[in-house]
């Protein structure tokens, strides 16, 4: 779609120099382990092939993806890198269509290591790359850390495949507590050692997101695997000049003056304090726009903090704000599916001007259309 084809619609709007940006500190707070792109949720929102090739170009070559169909799609689309798959697959013809496109599968259990090696075997094919998976307390996938033994049986029981890599996950990388990071972190690397000392190969090692490379940077290990940085959107605070790297543009349908008093939106639940001149706006909760993320890793569930900020999440819930040139344009009343009202008193604003939104990328419908600009 050409740009021009894109005027008036509503777009997420991918600003490439803030992925500039924070691909180069990601790259430094790497320290020289690999960066392994997490592209689930069609690439945290920001379009998967799209995002992919944009990596791609900027000499990021190692990814991640939870979804068969989101593997095939990028080596369809020109993604020539390595390619994980972070879920296990049992069906034969999955595994067949992973094999035909070059896609590293991940071990997690002995029955899926016993099926990936036998339709390697039926195919033919000499040498399939797989990861470890290990289970260090998330209780999502993968072996034990006690289960060395059948672990090192299952790996010298393979005929057709080669382990290239292991992996675990933190569950806890944005907690205050370091003490389940810690453990985890102590547990997976102890296992890696006993295997390695066992002469199981384990490949490269990583654990590491986006939260702990920046919190715990002695647990990159060999390779790192980032999402939400890349986003500029971080668990911790941001010391380290990541920029958010998304817009919503979205255009004026009509614009209107009001009087005070008049209501606004659903509910009956918003009337103006003065007269004001109101626009509407082609967005709505359909582009994901008020959508957010309640949930705090960082601290306890029924801690006094946590309940306080719900709390007043509850009862100060802040509005999200349109932006255009230098005016500042505030929601009114409750978001619609499609459309929005704004505040436009003292704006030269006119219908067909487009405004922009800040916002989560990971909420916008896959519908709407993603601009790298």
């Amino acid at each position: 779609m050409k740009p021009e084809e894109l005027e008036d619609m509503t777009t997420l709007t991918i600003k490439t120099n803030a992925l500039d940006n924070n691909i180069r500190i990601i790259k430094r707070l790497a320290n020289g382990a690999k960066v392994i792109a997490v592209l689930k949720g069609n690439a945290y929102g920001l379009g998967l092939t799209k995002f992919a090739s944009f990596l791609q170009s900027k000499g990021i070559d190692n990814y991640g993806v939870t979804e068969l169909s989101d593997a095939v799609t990028l080596r369809r689309n020109g993604i020539t890198g390595n390619i994980l798959l972070m879920t296990p697959l049992y069906n034969s013809e999955d595994i067949t269509t992973a094999i035909d496109h070059d896609i590293t599968l991940s071990i997690t259990s002995t029955d899926c290591a016993h099926v990936i090696d036998e339709t390697a075997a039926y195919m033919n094919h000499p040498t399939v790359h797989a990861h470890l998976c290990i289970d260090t307390g998330f209780g999502r996938y993968g072996f034990l850390c006690s289960e060395e033994k059948q672990i090192a049986d299952t790996v010298q029981s393979l005929r057709h495949v080669r382990i290239t890599g292991i992996f675990s996950h933190f569950h806890a990388a944005a907690c205050r507590n370091e003490y389940y990071v810690k453990k985890q972190f102590q547990d997976f690397t102890h296992l890696c050692d006993t295997l390695q000392k066992d002469g199981i190969p384990v490949g490269i090692r990583h654990i590491s997101s986006s939260t702990s490379m920046i919190k715990y940077p002695s647990m990159n290990l060999d390779a790192i695997r980032i999402g939400s940085a890349f986003l500029g959107r971080l668990a911790v605070p941001n010391d380290y000049g990541f920029h958010e790297v998304c817009n919503l543009s979205a255009c004026v349908d009509d614009i209107y003056e009001l009087p005070a008093g008049h209501n606004i939106g659903y509910g009956h639940s918003f009337k103006l304090s003065h007269n004001a001149k109101t626009a509407v706006i082609s967005a709505g909760y359909y582009h994901g726009l008020g959508m957010e993320r309640h949930t705090d890793f960082r601290t306890n569930f029924f801690s006094p903090i946590r309940i306080y900020y719900k709390l007043k999440g509850t009862f100060h819930k802040k509005s999200p704000t349109a932006s255009f040139k230098d005016c500042r344009l505030p929601v009114l009343g409750q978001i619609s599916m499609n459309s929005v009202i704004v505040d436009t008193t003292g704006c030269n604003i006119s219908v067909g001007d487009m405004v922009t939104f800040p916002i989560n990328p990971i909420f916008v419908n896959s519908a709407v259309p993603r601009v790298y600009m």
